[in-house]
């Protein structure tokens, strides 16, 4: 199922399938996010915000460093976001469980 949404999304964001399907993976670790959520993020962040494969990889980094983070609400505030790809990586921090 993750194979054929990573090959729709990746002839829309023009991300390497296989990529894609590695950064969901690690999004759904980092976040214990069950895939749906992981998905719908992934898709926000390249389709909405343009985020290419290297800033896609620096933000699910950043994700899992700042583990543990409530998936559906990085994945509401990434939306809130509208496209801005600096409030979407504001998004991590206010998913963020760890106090700051």
């Amino acid at each position: 199922m993750s194979e054929k949404w990573a090959k729709k999304l990746s002839s829309e964001c023009h991300i390497k399938s296989d990529v894609l399907q590695s950064l969901l993976e690690e999004l759904s670790e980092s976040c214990y996010a069950d895939s749906t959520t992981s998905k719908k993020s992934l898709e926000e962040l390249t389709l909405r915000c343009n985020f290419n494969e290297a800033e896609l990889r620096k933000f699910i980094s950043e994700v899992s460093k700042n583990c543990p983070v409530d998936a559906r609400k990085l994945q509401k505030e990434i939306v809130d976001a509208e496209g801005n790809k600096e409030e979407a990586y504001k998004a991590i921090v206010k998913a963020g469980s760890r106090p700051f």
